[in-house]
This record gives structure tokens, C-alpha cells and sequence, in this order.
């Protein structure tokens, strides 16, 4: 399988198999094509991988991913790796979990303030390390890291 080398761009690697559609979605990857005409988004799924047996790798031609949607990446899948290619040199960013996350996520109670449209509020959860969940700022809502993929605002 080849798969051209980029010079200018992302490449997300050490997904879990079969897990790049949960990234494209965290990432909000279908928007790239309504923002930018010319970025290039390649993901190959199930490769060999040493250290993980399988994995998924994704690959975007000539846009980076922000260092902070990485660090959201890292609450579901904390194994990832993500590398900046600039003028063909790559510079690698592991992500780690933020301490809190604002505005990128919707809270999982209805009946929040942040879930409100007559109340524009940003909405900001706390990242509770140890128990590997979320807490919403203006409830106290909380929820797993895993269940983050389901909370993305689009």
C-alpha cells in the first residue's frame, strides 16, 4: 500500500484498529472540506503495527491539527501520537489531558444552563485525572472520557 508523503501537515498515529472514525469526528474532519478546499485527509485503518499489533493512521495534506483538540484526543485514546510535518520535517506532539476544556464539548444534562440557546454561555468542564471523567462547570454533570466522541459540538 503506498501512500505519498506530505510535506506540509498532520499525521495522527497509534489509533487503536478500527477507532479513526471516533478521530474524524472528535477532529470534526467533514468540515475541512467546507473550510479548506485543498487539504487532503487519508486514513487507513487495521495496519501493522510493532508496538500495537493494529492500528489506524490518519493523515491530513496541508492543515494542522490544534495542539488542544489533540489534548482532547488523548481523554479517549490515550496512546496517540500526533506529528506536524513542516517543509517535510516532522516535529512529534504527544497529547496529554488538559486540565479543563472549554467550549468544545456539550454537557450531557439537558437541562443545563450551557444547553440553553437563550443563554450564551460557553460551556467549560473540569477534568477530573484520576477518575478518567468530566465535570461540567455549571451542573456538576459528569462523564467519562470515553463518552467524549458523543459530547463533540459540531
Amino acid at each position: 500500500m503506498l501512500v505519498s508523503r506530505i510535506e506540509e501537515g498532520t499525521v495522527i498515529d497509534h489509533i487503536p484498529d478500527w477507532r479513526a472514525d471516533t478521530v474524524s469526528r472528535v477532529l470534526r474532519l467533514d468540515r475541512l472540506a467546507k473550510m479548506q478546499a485543498d487539504v487532503s485527509v487519508v486514513i487507513l485503518q487495521n495496519v501493522t503495527s510493532k508496538r500495537l499489533g493494529r492500528k489506524d493512521i490518519i493523515k491530513i495534506d496541508r492543515w494542522h491539527v490544534d495542539e488542544s483538540d489533540a489534548d482532547i484526543l488523548s481523554l479517549v485514546f490515550p496512546g496517540i501520537t500526533v506529528n506536524y510535518i513542516d517543509e517535510g520535517k516532522v516535529s512529534k506532539y504527544t497529547p496529554r489531558v488538559p486540565d479543563a476544556i472549554e467550549g468544545r464539548l456539550r454537557c450531557p444534562e439537558l437541562n443545563c444552563i450551557s444547553n440553553t440557546e437563550r443563554e450564551p454561555v460557553t460551556t467549560r468542564f473540569a477534568t477530573l485525572k484520576k477518575e478518567r471523567m468530566l465535570q461540567c462547570q455549571y451542573c456538576d454533570a459528569l462523564f467519562d472520557f470515553d463518552k467524549v466522541p458523543d459530547h463533540v459540538r459540531t
